[in-house]
């Protein structure tokens, strides 16, 4: 890989094409509040107001994701990055519900859902949003809302952190211990641009082209036709697992705790619809190099696997042929699906829409990202108003608690067909799990 550096240009920098993909969504729905990333968390204590807000200005300078506005010029989209004394960035904003009808928890619940669930203007401004609403002496709730097209999951959890930080900063006198940033965003999507112009993408886009050229057109799931696009969350804990006891199963298998988890979902859509194929997309974290790993941007590539799911298959075999799947699309994910479909080298374009893409991730959660002097932070769920797949499921991974969460429209996917899928695939993974540790105890024995 060639170097990343500081781009020649401070003011502004091409996008990449998962942001031109982001701006494309983000546009073709009214209803675009899918593209926000948020995090809330309700705080106990004697909060510092002024220092929350001074290090949330802080933040928004240290970041040059925080302060990118998008543009058109012609049919290029560019990303302008505003000098971090700029009047109108981000800030944070405070509203007091203390008075509010409603007793705090709804109140709390209520006002998390609106502020994470308000569209963002892309051309009026950076699109991150930072509200705080006091709802007792000395209780508030906080929520993080950053558009997709700046950012992606992990630095959702840098923000947080690096806010936590700074705050501490504010209200200890000490500084705040930031790894450095040699690079950032902008740099790397000059870098990615420079790179795809000259070819450096040539042999990853030959791959995609010959992996996805008899691939499916869709994932066969029971869609009911709506144009009913309100979403909601199925949720349910993984009752036997622990992020230790996943984390050591892979390992003994030789593979991620991602694909254990990608070989038991798989296993439950085959068991639903009887295919012997499904198109799954992911995110692929793209940190390419240490200087990108503390960086807010929308690194993340989004991919699609062709996970085999032979109805017929035993446990191991189904995990293998996902390891394999997973494992040769990784080795290719320096360029993104959405670059794929740019350079038009399929005959369909497979893109994130509500009728029939189907997306399976492994995150990492919010909890214990904001230790803040003297305040208690505990997250606060906030609840997805809609959606831009027709079914996203995600194993968040918090300390050593895994939980299963299924976004989706009831209108187009039943109820009662999603918590099947999610039955099926906690009974997949607990054989799955099961028959790994059954081989080692094996080993340890023989």
């Amino acid at each position: 890989m060639s170097y990343i550096t500081p781009r020649p240009d401070i003011r502004r920098a091409p996008t990449t094409p998962a942001q031109r993909r982001d701006w494309r969504a983000h546009h073709g729905r009214s209803d675009n509040a899918f593209m926000n990333l948020s995090a809330a968390f309700t705080l106990e204590g004697p909060l510092d107001e002024g220092a929350l807000r001074r290090a949330v200005d802080r933040l928004v300078a240290r970041h040059e994701a925080l302060r990118t506005e998008f543009r058109t010029d012609g049919d290029l989209l560019w990303q302008h990055v505003l000098p971090a004394t700029a009047e109108h960035l981000p800030s944070l904003t405070t509203e007091d519900l203390a008075d509010d009808a409603l007793d705090p928890d709804q109140a709390e619940r209520r006002w998390a859902a609106a502020v994470a669930d308000r569209s963002f203007g892309l051309e009026a401004g950076p699109p991150a949003r930072f509200a705080l609403a006091r709802t007792g002496p000395e209780r508030a709730i906080l929520c993080v809302v950053l558009h997709h097209i700046i950012c992606d999951q992990t630095s959702v959890r840098i923000a947080l952190r690096d806010l936590a930080a700074l705050y501490t900063a504010e209200t200890t006198s000490a500084p705040a211990e930031l790894p450095e940033l040699p690079v950032q965003f902008p740099d790397y999507a000059h870098w990615w641009h420079e790179r795809s112009t000259t070819g450096g993408f040539d042999r990853n886009l030959a791959h995609w082209a010959r992996s996805l050229a008899d691939a499916p057109a869709v994932t066969p799931l029971p869609v009911t036709p709506s144009q009913d696009r309100h979403a909601t969350t199925y949720t349910t804990p993984l009752p036997h697992h622990s992020a230790d006891r996943l984390a050591r199963a892979a390992a003994e298998a030789r593979t991620t705790p991602y694909v254990l988890l990608l070989s038991a979902f798989g296993g439950a859509l085959a068991d639903l619809t009887g295919a012997r194929e499904h198109l799954v997309e992911c995110g692929y974290a793209n940190r390419l190099s240490a200087p990108l790993w503390e960086g807010v941007g929308r690194f993340s590539n989004n991919l699609v696997l062709r996970v085999p799911t032979d109805p017929g298959a035993g446990t191991r075999e189904q995990l293998a042929a996902t390891h394999s799947a997973a494992m040769t699309a990784f080795a290719h994910a320096r360029v993104s699906l959405d670059a794929v479909n740019e350079a038009a080298l399929l005959d369909r374009q497979y893109v994130p829409n509500p009728e029939s893409a189907v997306a399976f991730q492994l995150i990492d959660g919010f909890t214990d990202l904001l230790p803040l002097p003297g305040v208690v932070a505990e997250q606060h769920p906030t609840a997805a108003g809609s959606i831009l797949d027709l079914l996203s499921v995600m194993v968040e991974r918090n300390g050593s608690r895994l939980t299963l969460r299924a976004t989706y429209c009831p209108s187009l996917l039943s109820t009662t067909w999603i918590e099947d899928l999610a039955r099926r695939f906690l009974d997949r993974l607990d054989a799955l799990v099961a028959d790994v540790e059954h081989d080692r105890t094996a080993e340890a024995t023989a």
